[in-house]
């Protein structure tokens, strides 16, 4: 369960008053929805840092939104009157690429209208920050592995920052963001840049003098007296955090305390917590965004529906590999591990071949009907049956066979050609004469038909002119004079 970890004497939601140098730490490693960050709390180790350099520090431990958006509401009005002001967040963020978000603990699958309530806007940090020209430091903690599309308009990551005038950022991995707040922010007379230069794992952004040192030796406090209960002090502190980490530190530092049992019975129940152990053993895979796709499809082949196949493990994923972990006899704690990727990989490998059974037997089982329908209609070989398997399967298996022979069956008559020996006998009854010959001849000209020279011999040429007129006036076309064909020629106008 998250806990919101405050000042050694917070309660409730109430806040501390701010002193003149401040800082804030923010971690987040466990998420709702957006997966587990490993380091992501680191940055809450350079606490005991601070407040030796005399900051008035406030911790938040897997906070939600609202906590945060709370906290910093209450430093920005203090923020006016600060001489240093320091700011570590490490966990998840998201950007659209002008703006970026920190990312609460209960932060879902966020969009462009909905992110700006699930974490803090860096912006809006960077703009409190502002107050302390000059001693102003922002340590940012994030996995730069973590790029992954959220949405059509948001991704994981960080935007390009618009930092204010004064404003230091820096920037690495979650498991080095207190490293730096540690031995440079935090240590007297340690030159922040020239840290961050001998690290490869580090960069400044905005504010980058050659020399920043944020504490000197006259900044550190006088010691107080030692607590009456060191131990005390220390198993408050862990309980506050309430991590492994915290527990662990605590049993090392004082083996021999009366709450020793108590910090080793709370270590041993985090440690063996079957959520926390499955959502660990899932993250030490690594799987890629494509890896998470497969599994996304695996589980909708199956039946459980993941609600979108996008590579991204949000309620709808976590829900049906809750469900499928139910129906095959595991614990239901909606995260993954080898074993179960491969079982789910090979159920849906069988699933598949199913499917493919399942639709060859449909296949074939309508190529029977199929058949069996033309047996009955086109097989019987006349126009009726052709017509009643085509309007039935008009793309079936025998659909080009009965097109084809009902084409046929259907195809017009051609007409039928006049005998050539009766036409020629025909014209030869009509008695021409050679200067009627000549007449003929001479109208085919006129009208067109290119009856060769005219002559009155009636040569290939001419023939073929009687033929041409015949076909223009639907007439028999038969190459010879007939009665009709005549009287048709000599009384045709021209064209």
């Amino acid at each position: 369960m998250r806990k919101l970890i405050l000042a050694a004497t917070l309660t409730g939601l109430g806040l501390p008053a701010f002193a003149q140098d401040q800082a804030v730490l923010m971690g987040v490693s466990r998420y709702d929805d957006l997966g587990r960050v490993s380091g992501g709390r680191d940055v809450l180790r350079a606490a005991d840092a601070l407040r030796d350099a005399g900051y008035d520090l406030v911790t938040l431990s897997d906070a939600d939104a609202g906590d945060m958006q709370r906290l910093f509401a209450d430093l920005t009005q203090e923020a006016a009157d600060a001489d240093r002001l320091i700011v570590g967040l490490s966990g998840r963020f998201v950007t659209d690429g002008a703006r970026s978000w920190y990312m609460a603990a209960d932060a879902g699958n966020s969009n462009l209208f909905t992110v700006a309530g699930s974490g803090i806007s860096v912006e809006s940090v960077m703009a409190v920050l502002a107050n302390a020209p000059g001693q102003a430091i922002l340590v940012l903690g994030r996995d730069a592995r973590d790029d992954d599309e959220i949405g059509p308009y948001l991704r994981e990551g960080l935007g390009d920052l618009d930092i204010p005038q004064g404003v230091t950022v820096i920037i690495g991995g979650p498991s080095y963001s207190d490293d730096v707040l540690i031995d440079a922010v935090a240590e007297p007379g340690a030159n922040v840049m020239a840290y961050i230069r001998d690290s490869r794992r580090l960069r400044a952004e905005g504010y980058r003098p050659a020399s920043l040192i944020m504490q000197t030796d006259q900044d550190r406090p006088a010691p107080t007296a030692p607590s009456v209960d060191a131990a005390l002090d220390a198993w408050t502190t862990a309980q506050d955090l309430d991590t492994a980490d915290s527990y662990r530190d605590f049993i090392f530092a004082h083996p021999d305390s009366r709450y020793t049992a108590e910090a080793r019975r709370r270590l041993d129940t985090i440690e063996n917590d079957p959520q926390r152990l499955a959502e660990i053993a899932e993250g030490q895979l690594n799987l890629t965004r494509n890896q998470r796709r497969d599994i996304q499809r695996d589980l909708t082949l199956l039946g459980y529906n993941t609600r979108g196949v996008d590579g991204i493990f949000g309620p709808g994923s976590r829900g049906a590999i809750r469900n499928w972990q139910q129906s095959n006899g595991f614990t239901q704690t909606s995260y993954l591990n080898r074993e179960q990727i491969n079982r789910i990989d090979a159920q849906a490998g069988r699933r598949q071949a199913e499917i493919e059974a399942e639709e060859a037997r449909a296949r074939e089982e309508a190529l029977r009907l199929d058949r069996a329908y033309w047996e009955e209609t086109g097989a019987r070989g006349d126009v009726a049956g052709y017509r009643a398997y085509l309007e039935r399967y008009p793309n079936g298996s025998f659909a080009d066979e009965a097109k084809k022979k009902l084409a046929e069956l259907t195809k017009p008559e051609p007409p039928q050609q006049p005998d050539t020996d009766q036409a020629r006998e025909q014209e030869r009854a009509l008695r021409i004469n050679p200067i009627l010959a000549r007449l003929i001849e001479s109208r085919l000209a006129q009208l067109g038909f290119n009856p060769g020279q005219v002559d009155g011999r009636f040569d290939r040429d001419t023939r073929g002119a009687i033929g041409r007129y015949q076909s223009s006036r639907n007439l028999p076309v038969t190459g010879y004079l007939s009665e009709p064909t005549l009287a048709r020629l000599l009384a045709d106008t021209f064209q």
